[in-house]
């Protein structure tokens, strides 16, 4: 009797579960057919937006797309569908009629909510039940279980310990504590532009000549120096204004035994001052005056004989000049072109007995000339260790013309040492000179030269 009512109550139960699990099918198959246009096809076929929808959230992007198309919204139900293939719990709980608490929107544990208003957890129903047939039909897709998923952790975890890191590059050092003495007032001091520019150059050359005493051209031995001084001083203001300043002087003298009178015989003997105020008309050319004066610096005389030919202020050249200015600068090489139409010149003389030689008569201390006249100076920079200075002078009176051109061409051997070579030819056909002073073989044309090496220092 007992062996019957059990087996009655068997088949009460099991009629009981197959209508609640066919009930619960039925339900489920209404519930995907129902959700299959508006919720497993187009769901589906939006996951792949919805995804990068997900990752565009953190790039600051996600708020414009989804104004642009509303149906684009983020939803992480649909992940089980396109990743790798998991045995979750959820569907097979739901399947086996197994009760649980639906846990809000819980996707990675897959929960339902059947009779529920909410669409996504009407959703997540279908899709149970939808794994739950693919378990069971092909199983051979899924490679994973949902708790081997979790032993492997999340795409992303939060840190729960911060990360402690020890910088050994810098030492801590402890700031020294200043006490500023400083009480009184901080006075800003201004100071005007220095406009001025210096600099000069000094050099002493030494020259030796020996000739043995049966040497067939004959000669004399003798030792040479020559020290030359050069100082400038130009003013530049930046803007309209130059000035320029600029003394020379030069000094040699030269042993000889073939003057009777004198031990030494003056070579060389110039002191000269030029300068010129420029006022800029426009880009290189300037209104410029001119003054140049220049004389001797030590007495000369003639070859045995105490008859001094040149001295101190006898002659002294005076030119004072008004005309245009044109300078440019290049990388190795800077010069000016000066063109006057009136030059006025004065030549004085000291010495009475002088006079005569210079000027026209024994009484007239100073004659005065004037005319056009050009000048050009030039320096060239051939390389490194080799310059080229140059000056070329040109006047007239419309009576007689003067030109001179002096070359001066620096070898520099180190910063002291050096070896200098002065050219210059001059050209003037004053009736005191030349063939018009009756000497014919003497001519118009004059040229002196000298090579010498010794020591030069520049500032």
């Amino acid at each position: 009797m007992r062996k019957i009512i059990c087996f009655i109550l068997l088949a009460l139960a099991a009629s009981s579960y197959a209508q609640s699990v066919s009930s619960r099918r039925l339900l489920g198959a209404a519930v995907v057919r129902r959700q299959a246009s508006d919720s497993l096809a187009v769901h589906g076929r939006l996951y792949a937006d919805s995804l990068q929808m997900l990752f565009s959230r953190f790039q600051g992007v996600a708020a414009d797309s989804a104004r642009q198309n509303p149906m684009l919204v983020t939803n992480p139900y649909y992940f089980p569908l396109l990743s790798a293939g998991t045995l979750y719990n959820r569907p097979l709980q739901q399947v086996l009629g197994i009760d649980w608490v639906p846990q809000g929107q819980d996707a990675a544990g897959m929960g339902t909510g059947v009779g529920t208003k909410d669409r996504n957890l009407t959703t997540l129903h279908s899709l149970n039940d939808f794994l739950a047939r693919m378990y069971a039909t092909r199983p051979y897709l899924f490679v994973q279980t949902q708790q081997q998923m979790m032993e492997e952790g999340a795409l992303v975890t939060d840190i729960v310990t911060p990360i402690q890191t020890e910088n050994k590059l810098v030492e801590q050092i402890q700031l020294a504590d200043i006490e500023h003495d400083v009480t009184d007032a901080i006075v800003a001091i201004t100071r005007r532009p220095n406009f001025w520019t210096l600099r000069g150059s000094a050099s002493l050359q030494f020259t030796q000549s020996y000739f043995s005493d049966n040497w067939f051209q004959g000669g004399d031995n003798n030792y040479s120096a020559l020290s030359l001084f050069t100082l400038e001083a130009n003013f530049d203001n930046k803007q309209k204004l130059q000035w320029e300043n600029k003394l020379e002087a030069q000094l040699g003298f030269q042993t000889t035994k073939g003057d009777t009178c004198h031990s030494l015989k003056v070579t060389s003997n110039l002191l000269r001052l030029t300068s010129k105020v420029g006022y800029r008309a426009f880009k290189n050319w300037y209104y410029t005056a001119r003054f140049q004066g220049n004389t001797q610096v030590y007495p000369n005389y003639n070859t045995n004989s105490y008859k001094v030919t040149t001295d101190f202020a006898s002659p002294l050249y005076l030119a004072l000049s008004l005309g245009m200015d044109f300078k440019w600068k290049l990388k190795r090489f800077e010069g000016s072109l000066y063109m006057a139409p009136i030059e006025v010149n004065a030549r004085y003389v000291d010495r009475k007995e002088l006079r005569s030689r210079y000027n026209d008569n024994a009484d007239q201390a100073t004659k005065w000339t004037w005319g056009p006249n050009v000048v050009v100076n030039y320096k060239w920079k051939i390389i490194d260790n080799i310059e080229w200075q140059g000056r070329l002078y040109w006047f007239t009176n419309f009576h007689y013309t003067n030109m001179e051109w002096e070359n001066t061409f620096t070898f520099n051997v180190n910063k002291y040492l050096n070896c200098k070579l002065f050219v210059y030819p001059k050209y003037i056909d004053d009736k005191k000179y030349g063939k018009a002073k009756g000497d014919p073989e003497r001519g118009y044309w004059m040229f002196k030269e000298w090579l010498s090496l010794g020591v030069s220092y520049n500032w």
